[in-house]
């Protein structure tokens, strides 16, 4: 857990909230119903026909959005939103619902838009929320480079609690990030540079804030 030490009125995580609640029910949807509804067929991105698609509708524009809220199987859903629970609900708190999302969907759809380019022959779904997760990591690490995270890690029979400066989680994930893209095989359906990228905007919104609260 987070803990941020301030005299200003804090804000209810609602938003953070309320997309965690979307992300699994789109989830359970798309696994267990779809016959019923096909959800990435509506929401998700087809980074090949995307062009075409807005082209022929404005409205396929919202998919840069709704494929933030959709994954494709438990174990996707649950490595995106389980760094979103541990990042979105203090720094919501903190920045306010506003802000917050503000971070949230333009670092989400600056990844979209990374990927649909180099992606650009795929007919495989773009989804998931990793790209506006990765803005949010930005702006915590932008706002509160001192913070540490709690993690709990089981030795044998005891559990230990260490914590560990963000500063150096973001440093150890971007390094990950930019070592996949390079070592990705390329037919492989994955940007993970588009999360450096979400990382970046998310940042960059994150220092806006601070000029404009200063």
């Amino acid at each position: 857990m987070l803990e941020f030490k301030s005299k200003k009125r804090k804000h209810f995580p609602k938003l953070s909230l309320l997309i965690w609640v979307v992300t699994l029910v789109a989830i359970v949807l798309s696994l267990y119903y779809p016959h019923r509804i096909d959800i990435n067929s509506q929401l998700a991105i087809i980074p090949a026909q995307m062009h075409d698609a807005i082209n022929h509708s404005w409205m396929n524009s919202f998919k840069l959005i709704s494929s933030l809220f959709i994954h494709g199987n438990w174990q996707h859903w649950a490595g995106n939103m389980l760094l979103f629970l541990i990042i979105a609900l203090p720094l919501e708190r903190k920045l306010g619902s506003f802000w917050f999302i503000i971070i949230y969907l333009v670092s989400g759809v600056s990844a979209n838009l990374l990927s649909i380019v180099q992606l650009s022959d795929s007919t495989h779904y773009l989804l998931g929320a990793s790209g506006a997760v990765s803005g949010l990591l930005g702006a915590w690490l932008m706002l509160f480079p001192r913070q540490k995270m709690s993690v709990i890690i089981p030795i044998g029979l005891y559990i230990q609690k260490i914590s560990i400066p963000i500063v150096f989680v973001a440093i150890i994930w971007l390094s990950i990030q930019l070592i996949l893209q390079m070592t990705s095989i390329g037919s492989m359906p994955v940007v993970w540079g588009s999360h450096v990228i979400g990382f970046v905007v998310g940042f960059f919104i994150a220092w806006l804030y601070r000029v404009s609260n200063t």
